[in-house]
């Protein structure tokens, strides 16, 4: 709704980018501000197994790292993992704790991810996202170098990539366009590039001038939490949450009824309201505000922003939800 918003008022701006690769436009800058400013201590590949506890806290924290298990304490724990991999984590002890995660195990995960298309001449597109409507695979892009101000492609590589375009692919059991397979049933990583490349070709060269050419392809790169097979399908490391009928109900606040365990995720209930990385910056921020409020620490609460909606959306909104409580159905469902 937020990105229709801003399509239909100019001015309003919803649908923001990096402006350069991601490790260096953000990981490695935030890295160095959390190790250099603030004397942050960061514990690479350590794997957490479970939380222990103590009553209504927790009392550990079991880490596997270099094949060796131990238990870190502290004063408050933070919860910043996936949902896929949190549902490992809550057991029916700490459901007992914390009622609120009771209803974890209903959240859901489909899968989105990207391969990228280096090319030697840069195909701009259009400045934003383009959306393939007529893509099986439901593909999405993004042409890189326009937003990449002061970055030298040259320099990478064999110097030969003048642009990149970075394509998700977001369903992955419908039969492709071309090769009639799903994406999940490929049996080579070759396999998901070509119709990939093929889709994209299709919707963009079908009219007016040639935008994607085979020998302008320099190089591709399949996203690694794709692999296959395992042992005879496609397994994907890193699946997204997607947000289902009724599971706003199953979705934990920041704070549990765990008087030191404290959740920063996508699936943390925000107003955001998407797996984004939005998302994941209010619930750590709803997380911090709620360490503020239970430690006593005398520190101005993190900000906390609603969005805008539209007059004609938000009475529609009211309609919707007063026929709800009717059990009346969706007025365009009833309509239709």
């Amino acid at each position: 709704m937020q990105l229709c918003y801003g399509i239909l008022v100019p001015g309003r701006v919803f649908d923001r980018l990096l402006n350069g690769p991601t490790n260096d436009a953000w990981i490695d800058p935030w890295r160095k501000h959390l190790t250099g400013r603030l004397g942050v201590t960061l514990v690479p590949n350590a794997t957490v197994r479970s939380f222990n506890l103590a009553g209504d806290r927790i009392r550990s924290v079991s880490i596997k790292r270099n094949g060796q298990l131990e238990e870190v304490t502290a004063d408050f724990h933070v919860a910043a993992m996936p949902v896929e991999i949190m549902q490992r984590l809550v057991t029916p002890e700490l459901m007992h704790a914390a009622p609120s995660l009771a209803r974890f195990g209903e959240l859901r995960t489909e899968w989105m991810n990207g391969i990228q298309f280096y090319l030697e001449t840069d195909q701009p597109l259009t400045n934003g996202h383009a959306i393939y409507l007529d893509s099986n695979w439901a593909l999405t892009s993004i042409s890189q170098r326009q937003f990449w101000r002061g970055y030298d492609l040259s320099e990478y590589g064999d110097g030969r990539v003048g642009g990149i375009l970075s394509v998700d692919i977001s369903n992955w059991t419908a039969p492709g366009n071309f090769n009639g397979k799903p994406a999940m049933a490929a049996t080579a990583r070759e396999e998901i590039k070509d119709e990939v490349w093929a889709q994209l070709k299709a919707a963009l060269n079908a009219t007016g001038p040639v935008q994607l050419e085979d020998g302008n392809l320099v190089d591709w790169f399949l996203d690694p939490d794709i692999q296959l097979p395992n042992p005879s399908a496609v397994t994907n490391l890193e699946p997204l949450l997607i947000n289902h009928v009724g599971s706003l109900a199953a979705r934990p606040e920041a704070y549990t009824e765990v008087g030191n365990l404290f959740l920063d995720s996508d699936y943390v209930r925000t107003h955001t309201d998407l797996a984004t990385m939005e998302g994941a910056n209010e619930a750590a921020r709803r997380a911090t505000n709620a360490i503020l409020a239970v430690s006593g620490v005398a520190a101005p609460p993190c900000d906390l922003w609603k969005f805008d909606i539209p007059i004609a959306m938000r009475d529609a909104q009211l309609l919707d939800e007063v026929r709800f409580r009717m059990g009346l159905p969706n007025l365009l469902l009833a309509l239709g």
